[in-house]
């Protein structure tokens, strides 16, 4: 992606902190005939795995795409935090115009395909442990022959990230009087804005 300086960022941490919040991202790969095809699929990290960056998700056996991206290894996951918009009237100057504030990550690797039932279960336990641990047992207390039907109905995958950017879109390029006006009116405004607003914060701008 279009990544100026003053808006990347090589910190694994953020980057990491970034796919927590926004964990349903897009998964793209080639199709049969080569063009690209797009999943939203959620996505989370392994930890514990020092500098390099491992995601884990799964996705309905029912999408071709699993297929697809087993033959042709190569894909791209891509999280973004919703965007907001900046007015002009933010800035010292009238000669100025609006843009979009927002923050991103692009991750390429290699895919594969975890299909075992164990490896499976154990990729589901992993995924409600990030966004509902109380829901474990319910899980766990399942008919069994319920719990192999779900787990026969999809296909997990591992992705071992190659490389990878950042992009935090956040008024760094403007002066600290502007950058302090966006803050304190995205402080007041949707989630979204709010949302930015906490990273300007977390950024120290």
């Amino acid at each position: 992606m279009y990544n100026p300086k003053h808006f990347a960022t090589q910190d694994l941490t953020l980057a990491l902190a970034l796919i927590a919040e926004a964990p349903l991202g897009l998964l793209v790969g080639p199709d049969a005939e080569g063009a690209s095809f797009g999943t939203h699929v959620p996505m989370f990290a392994l930890p514990d795995t020092g500098d390099a960056l491992v995601l884990e998700g799964h996705m309905a056996r029912a999408n071709p795409h699993w297929g697809w991206l087993s033959a042709q290894r190569k894909v791209l996951a891509i999280f973004s935090l919703p965007g907001a918009y900046v007015s002009p009237r933010f800035y010292d100057s009238e000669k100025n115009v609006p843009t979009w504030n927002y923050a991103a990550v692009h991750a390429q690797g290699e895919v594969e395909l975890v299909d075992d039932p164990a490896e499976k279960d154990a990729l589901l336990k992993r995924l409600i442990a990030r966004h509902e641990p109380p829901y474990a047992e319910q899980w766990k207390g399942l008919p069994e022959d319920y719990h192999q039907k779900m787990l026969a109905a999809i296909v997990g995958f591992r992705i071992r990230v190659t490389r990878w950017e950042a992009k935090l879109k956040l008024s760094q390029n403007r002066a600290a009087g502007e950058r302090a006006r966006i803050m304190a009116a995205f402080k007041d405004g949707t989630p979204p804005e709010q949302a930015l607003a906490a990273w300007m914060d977390r950024l120290g701008l």
